[in-house]
């Protein structure tokens, strides 16, 4: 057996993040590091602000409001920040992803103080606290995991991340009706504080899958009793280090501390305010005018080259890629042409994209699989700019020169940067292809919806990885994943991945996915343009709040100090 247990975790001051030079490990480039020089210094011709002089408490904001505050239906990053600071998994992320020593440190214990792996590699035990509790008093046990694990297998369960669970012994084949009692899921409760795991296969990364929100429990008593409504802020029981005190829809949610959270003595923040701030815009403006700690959203590009050398600017790398996915279910449309969709993917100069349009802020992505994971390399050149080539397969797939190729749509959710990057690609294919297509933009719930009822033709989107494994970014194209949304399907595609599955050799492993990879950039239904770097403006106050690749923050890290006030408001023309 192999033993992990609950370690001390010390919280880190963001000031000697942002003033130490400190390298990025695997992202090959430089962290932008705020210009030193004193507290409340006017820079770069513009007024100083100070982040949060006016707010009362801890302030941050999201995008977009959350689709749902259910951790077992939810699927997108606003409703993710949420959901990681109200409930707790067995295990939870770290505070930082940089300068770690081993993967292990990736995640830290939550709920579960401990667990025991066995020699296979294929059972895990967990060992729960005696002091985890619910935030209505009552204890956290194994049978909440396991109840709330169950709800999320249910077959029809509206799950995008049910496909998760799979890697648990017979839950697949649960989850789709083929096995119909659920001892023979290998989700065993022991006793209060003991939950068993089976799993088909050694996963390595399976500590860093219960830190995954689809992993939390949740009151299942509650959920059953309330159904939809469980979330609402006078019916929530969380299990995390807040509560929800209130939510104002297009307004704000309003988080407190909970009095029964088993680590809450180690919290330091008692409130923390989530605005909703659609507009990257008006959340800079929000910063500057001191209503916000942490702008919460990637910068405008537009107002970076502003900010570069001010003190509360952040350059994160992330392991995620933007990228463009295409709906390939409707037989009448050129999408379903894989050559039509390589002459699109061959056609977007994703450098240009990045040096022009984006003022180098990100890096040019020719793979989906970001670079730096440890022991992977992606497959070959990947997809490269090749007007010429493009142009062939177009006039092959009986487009030449575009001529007869019917307008589509390009979706997008409301973001001007998306906006930036949307314009630029249309222009690309106009000119490369001579093909015209229609802009279309809406606001983040609808967007998703229109996603997952696949009711779109390209749209634009992001992909940040939920471990720091290749798979993360493989099995969503698989068949029947819920996060596949676009019809694509490939039986070896699928077959490599189950092989990774089965192959014990981590080096054998890696170049099955490389394979995959490579199957599904040259079939599949996706055009690479960057990988993500998050900019965002974060107070030199704050404590507590480090980089991470995968943009996860709990705010049971982060403290604030009383800030000084600001030295100076003006600046010289």
């Amino acid at each position: 057996m192999v033993m992990i247990s609950a370690k001390t975790m010390g919280k880190r001051a963001l000031a000697g993040a942002l003033v130490g030079a400190m390298a990025l490990s695997v992202w090959g480039c430089d962290k932008k590091q705020p210009a030193a020089g004193g507290q409340g210094e006017a820079r770069g011709g513009q007024a100083e602000f100070v982040a949060g002089s006016e707010a009362d408490m801890f302030t941050f904001a999201v995008a977009a409001d959350p689709q749902t505050l259910d951790p077992g239906r939810m699927s997108g990053a606003p409703e993710g920040r949420i959901a990681f600071n109200l409930f707790e998994g067995l295990m939870m992320p770290g505070p930082t992803t940089e300068d770690l020593d081993d993967a292990s440190e990736l995640v830290v214990p939550g709920v579960a103080e401990s667990f025991e792996l066995s020699e296979d590699g294929r059972t895990y035990t967990f060992k729960l606290r005696d002091d985890a509790k619910w935030s209505n008093g009552k204890a956290v046990t194994a049978s909440d995991f396991e109840r709330s694990w169950r709800r999320v297998l249910t077959p029809d369960f509206p799950s995008d991340y049910q496909s998760f669970m799979w890697v648990i012994q017979n839950a697949e084949a649960f989850s789709k009706g083929e096995v119909t009692e659920w001892s023979e899921v290998g989700v065993k409760v022991i006793d209060d504080r003991t939950l068993e795991v089976t799993l088909t296969q050694p996963t390595p990364y399976f500590p860093e899958l219960v830190a995954f929100y689809t992993f939390f429990p949740v009151p299942m008593d509650l959920v059953e009793e309330k159904g939809n409504d469980w979330t609402r802020p006078e019916n929530i029981i969380t299990n995390g280090p807040y509560e929800l005190e209130s939510y104002r829809e297009q307004q704000d949610l309003l988080l407190k501390k909970s009095e029964n959270y088993w680590d809450k003595a180690n919290v330091a923040l008692d409130q923390a305010r989530i605005r909703i701030i659609q507009d990257t815009n008006a959340a800079v403006n929000a910063y500057r005018t001191g209503e916000l700690h942490w702008s919460g959203t990637s910068l405008p590009v537009a107002q970076i080259t502003g900010l570069l050398t001010h003190p509360d600017y952040m350059q994160e790398p992330m392991l995620g890629t933007y990228y463009y996915r295409i709906n390939v279910t409707d037989e009448e449309s050129p999408l379903t042409d894989n050559r039509v969709r390589q002459a699109l993917a061959m056609s977007v100069d994703s450098r240009s994209l990045v040096e022009d349009t984006m003022n180098n802020l990100f890096t040019v992505a020719n793979h989906f699989v970001p670079q730096g994971l440890p022991g992977y390399e992606s497959p070959g050149e990947g997809i490269t700019y090749d007007v010429a080539r493009a142009k062939e397969l177009l006039a092959e797939a009986g487009y030449p020169d575009g001529e007869g190729f019917p307008r589509i749509q390009l979706l997008y959710n409301v973001d001007e940067n998306h906006k930036l990057i949307a314009e630029a690609v249309q222009s690309m294919w106009k000119r490369n292809l001579g093909i015209d297509i229609q802009l279309v933009n809406k606001e983040w719930r609808t967007y998703l919806q229109d996603v997952s009822s696949m009711n779109y033709e390209i749209a634009r989107a992001g992909w940040i990885g939920d471990y720091n494994d290749p798979m993360t970014f493989l099995d969503m194209w698989e068949t029947g994943n819920g996060n596949n949304n676009t019809g694509w399907s490939d039986e070896e595609y699928d077959a490599l991945l189950n092989q990774a599955r089965a192959e014990r050799d981590p080096a054998q492993r890696m170049k099955l996915l490389a394979q995959a990879e490579a199957i599904v950039l040259e079939r599949g239904p996706v055009i690479p343009v960057y990988y993500y770097t998050n900019n965002v403006l974060v107070s030199r106050f704050l404590e507590g709040f480090e980089p991470h690749n995968r943009d996860i923050h709990l705010l049971k890290y982060m403290s604030l100090p009383e800030a000084p006030a600001a030295e100076g408001t003006e600046a010289s023309e």
